[in-house]
């Protein structure tokens, strides 16, 4: 789908960004799924990082380009949350 207004080509062009952060970096050093760390994480492990990232925007220590990148972690991180709530959801309703 393309998008039809400003606020979705923002997101496409976001999306985009995470996941070539995803692709270049995430996965080349801490592996790919199922077999990352993020497979043992519980959604409120993801939660908290988003929290700590989300914590050190003002710091300015890092500089714009390291806040920039925070913000492609805590999106990461934001979609590994969706989906292990999702495949919990799916597991209850379930039909049996």
């Amino acid at each position: 789908m393309e998008p039809t207004t400003e606020r979705g080509e923002e997101w496409r062009d976001f999306a985009c960004e995470v996941m070539e952060h995803i692709e270049s970096y995430t996965v080349p050093q801490y592996g790919d799924y199922p077999n990352d760390q993020l497979v043992t994480w519980e959604p409120n492990a993801c939660i908290e990082s988003i929290k700590r990232y989300c914590n050190r925007f003002n710091s300015n220590a890092r500089g714009k380009e390291e806040v920039l990148r925070d913000m492609l972690k805590v999106a990461h991180y934001a979609c590994i949350t969706y989906f292990k709530v999702k495949e919990e959801l799916d597991a209850i309703n379930k039909p049996d």
